[in-house]
Order: structure tokens, then C-alpha cells, then sequence
């Protein structure tokens, strides 16, 4: 199985691999861009999905410029209880509504940088799926139809007014098979 290198310059492939003997070796192999998952087990790269970085800049995320951050409060930001269950979401903004629903394996957090941008047009809020970042971690059988029905019951009792929904592709696949849209 090979990792894509669309995203990693040559340059960078050769710094981080050293030699030009090694790059050369690896480049002959089979895959499209010549860097097989094996060949990144070494010298600290790690490789993910389609994304190669050193760990040493990996460890250390950095902020887009220009951006603001959602700053951070330990407390959390609001909470709303849902089938006896604690649910944490966070609410910027004045205007239209935008519900962020983040990814699954995610959090609202992931928003973080998006928030303060679209808080600048529209009300917006952020909601942590039940399961994940600071909302209750319960003992249910977890499946796409437990989120879809929080995610309504969320627009209907926090937002109030229709709203637009937000999210990646796996999520919004929910509501559209759910509501067969």
C-alpha cells in the first residue's frame, strides 16, 4: 500500500530522507510517487492517509495567520441537557444561524478557527456529539441515528429558528439518507 506524495515536495523528500542514494532507491519502487508506507518508518517521519510531516513538526501544530482562535476556557462554553445527558456546545455571533457538526473522532474544537470568522456575519454554534470532546460519555449503543435525532433535537430546543447545518461529508450523509433529501 503506498501514501500519496502530491502534498510533500521533492525537496522536502530529499531533506527529509537525506541521502539522494535512499531517495533514489525508494523512487524506483511501484507506487505512484515512489514512497511506500514502509519507507517513511524511518528517521522520525511519520506517515498518515495522504499527509507526510517530520514528528518534530507534528508536535508542534501551528496557527494560520491572520486567523483568530476560539479561546480556550476550561470551564467549557454551554451546556444543555438531552436525554439526561450533558452536552456541551459553544454560541458566537448575531444573525442567521450555522450549526458546525463536527467529524466523527473529532470535537467541536476542530472548528476553533472558523468560529470566530463566521461569528463575525452569522450566529453560530458549535455542538460536541454526545460521546465526544466535553459532552457526557454515555453507556449507549452509539450509531448515526442517535446523533441525527440529537442534532434535531439540538436546532429545535437551543437554536429555536430553521438553521444551516455544517459538517464533512460522513456526517451530512446521515441527515440526507435520514430525512431522504
Amino acid at each position: 500500500m503506498s501514501t500519496s506524495c502530491a502534498t510533500l515536495p521533492s525537496s522536502a523528500k530529499l531533506e527529509l530522507l537525506g541521502r539522494r542514494k535512499s531517495f533514489s532507491r525508494l523512487h524506483r519502487q511501484r507506487s505512484r510517487c515512489g514512497l511506500s508506507r514502509r519507507g517513511f518508518m524511518f528517521k522520525g517521519i511519520v506517515a498518515a492517509g495522504a499527509s507526510a510531516v517530520a514528528s518534530t513538526v507534528a508536535a508542534e501544530p501551528t496557527k494560520p495567520k491572520g486567523l483568530e482562535e476560539l479561546p480556550f476556557k476550561p470551564e467549557g462554553y454551554n451546556y444543555w441537557t438531552w436525554r439526561d445527558r450533558k452536552i456541551h456546545y459553544v454560541v458566537e455571533g448575531e444573525g442567521l444561524p450555522i450549526v458546525l457538526i463536527h467529524g466523527f473522532g473529532a470535537s467541536a474544537f476542530h472548528w476553533r478557527y472558523n468560529i470566530p470568522e463566521l461569528a463575525k456575519n452569522f450566529k453560530v454554534y458549535a455542538i460536541h456529539l454526545i460521546g465526544f470532546g466535553w459532552s457526557e460519555k454515555a453507556l449507549i449503543e452509539y450509531d448515526a441515528l442517535v446523533w441525527r435525532d440529537q442534532v434535531v433535537d439540538f436546532v429545535k430546543e437551543v437554536v429555536k429558528e430553521p438553521a444551516v447545518l455544517v459538517g464533512n461529508r460522513q456526517v451530512l450523509m446521515v441527515f440526507m439518507y435520514s430525512f431522504r433529501l
